[in-house]
């Protein structure tokens, strides 16, 4: 029995009108999938009910998986830190709220009231795929869902922006219907204004100057700016510090690189444009696993974009590194290839999956006196590889204390990664980046920290879901507003602690 589906966002519908088609299949056993709540069945319901808001929700996280999949092969886990690996619920309408979330249990979604009208974010496949985004990135790299560093949490959001740029672009009819209003991608148009309805919505509550009273767009002419410098929150048109603003940097380089490769091509077709998209989603995906953990992450990204991009042929490469330069990050890749300064202790091994990574005692020594951590301290490692070199990217945890930032998170702790890029020349043990510096990990904390505050992200109370006044103002205002830390105690200390992605 067919369904209806909207393809893009309900305010797109004009450009690509709502479809009847069959639903997508369930997911088969041994493949990452999702719990559903119970249903009607299948039918074509009409948009603004329960039993629509439920086909949609579901048809359109299946749409984000089927195009992660073409992007990155089988998907047969969720993130190893997720409740479930095999199963992530999806919740079609969970509250009265204005947003959605992904929270490792979860794809989230929820309703809101205004007037005579209710919004759905789980009626947009922009949102659902968005969120779906988060669930993506958080299998390929887990230790960035809980850092404190603004540039990794701006990233995930970009990354969920950037799987509903390519769920869209992955869509037959909708590359043509944006060919014959954008035949280069560089006017404003229906694919690279994302999540429209929900941000009409917002409009509509909280006023114009509400941070999300207006859609993140791809095609924007944002450059970055260091996080610390940079207001804590402010008007749609404002970059800021906290992470939807401040991803909408990196979001607009991945357009950009869409953009620039399709212009390279021979033919300006819909068949060019899926290829282009094809493109820039597979070496997204690359310079994401690629990428060294440091604060400079959005550069660190495009680096491994350039690599991967080398790796292939170079074709690209022009394209990629004009995206990231218009958006003022250089990314200057061959000097991430040399090694910067030898280390104690031999040439790091690589014993594959079955022993466990590590690098020489003498080494790990050597790290923690250079970068001032304390001795004892603790690293994790992990593997990557810079063209055809190999590194070890061992990456100490430093704590931050937070007694300056508020009364409110005196006694608090919190976590920022220092990575350090190990590999080997000759038989020596040498680092491949520049080493992490104490007092700029502690500024961007602060910054980050600092920046939730003065956007209420912090929950001051032990549940996960605060009932407190929410931004949103008028006689329909939700009661809830969801925050995206807790204070945790763990190990006798309270740590603050991210719960969920908005």
């Amino acid at each position: 029995m067919p369904i209806n589906f909207i393809v893009n966002d309900p305010l797109t519908v004009d450009s690509v009108p709502m479809r009847n088609q069959e639903p997508s299949a369930n997911r088969k056993t041994g493949q990452a999938g999702f719990t559903f709540v119970e249903a009607s069945p299948a039918a074509l319901f009409d948009p603004g009910t329960e039993d629509f808001v439920f086909w949609q929700s579901r048809e359109a996280a299946l749409t984000a998986i089927q195009t992660w999949e073409i992007l990155n092969g089988p998907l047969k886990k969720w993130g190893p830190q997720t409740a479930n690996p095999d199963k992530l619920d999806l919740l079609p309408d969970a509250d009265d709220d204005l947003n959605a979330y992904y929270d490792r249990q979860s794809l989230s979604f929820f309703h809101h009231t205004i007037g005579a009208e209710t919004f759905f974010s789980g009626a947009s496949t922009d949102v659902v795929a968005h969120e779906s985004g988060h669930a993506f990135l958080d299998t390929l790299r887990p230790e960035l869902f809980g850092t404190n560093i603004t540039e990794h949490g701006a990233f995930h959001e970009a990354f969920g922006d950037c799987t509903a740029l390519l769920t869209a672009l992955f869509d037959q009819g909708t590359r043509q219907a944006l060919l014959t209003v954008s035949s280069d991608l560089g006017s404003p148009n229906f694919v690279e204004s994302l999540s429209e309805q929900l941000s009409s919505a917002v409009k509509k509550a909280a006023g114009p100057n509400h941070p999300a009273a207006e859609p993140r767009h791809a095609l924007n002419k944002f450059k970055f700016q260091l996080p610390t410098t940079l207001p804590r929150s402010g008007p749609p048109a404002t970059l800021t510090s906290e992470i939807h603003s401040f991803g909408r940097v990196f979001l607009g380089c991945f357009y950009d690189m869409i953009r620039n490769i399709f212009q390279n091509s021979s033919t300006l077709d819909e068949a060019a444009l899926y290829s282009a998209a094809q493109t820039a989603g597979k070496l997204l995906i690359s310079g994401a696993q690629q990428a060294a953990i440091s604060p400079r992450f959005f550069q660190s990204v495009g680096r491994a974009i350039v690599i991967a991009d080398q790796t292939a042929g170079g074709t690209n490469h022009q394209a990629i590194s004009d995206a990231f330069s218009a958006h003022g990050i250089l990314l200057g890749t061959m000097s991430a290839l040399m090694p910067k300064a030898s280390l104690a202790g031999p040439a790091p091994r690589f014993p594959g999956k079955a022993k466990m990574l590590s690098l020489d005692s003498a080494t790990l020594k050597d790290i923690r006196r250079r970068i001032e951590a304390p001795a004892g301290s603790k690293f994790s490692f992990q593997e990557l590889t810079l063209g055809d070199q190999e590194v070890v990217e061992a990456t100490h945890h430093r704590e931050v204390r937070l007694d300056q930032d508020s009364k409110e998170l005196k006694g608090v702790v919190a976590y920022a990664p220092e990575p350090v890029l190990v590999g080997g020349v000759l038989k020596s043990a040498a680092v491949f980046n520049m080493l992490p510096d104490p007092s700029t990990t502690e500024d961007e904390v602060h910054a980050f920290v600092d920046t939730l505050l003065s956007n209420e992200n912090i929950s001051f109370d032990s549940k996960r879901r605060v009932a407190k006044a929410a931004a949103i103002t008028g006689p329909n205002k939700s009661p809830l507003k969801y925050t995206t830390h807790i204070i945790k105690l763990i190990r006798g200390k309270k740590v603050l602690t991210r719960v969920r992605y908005l």
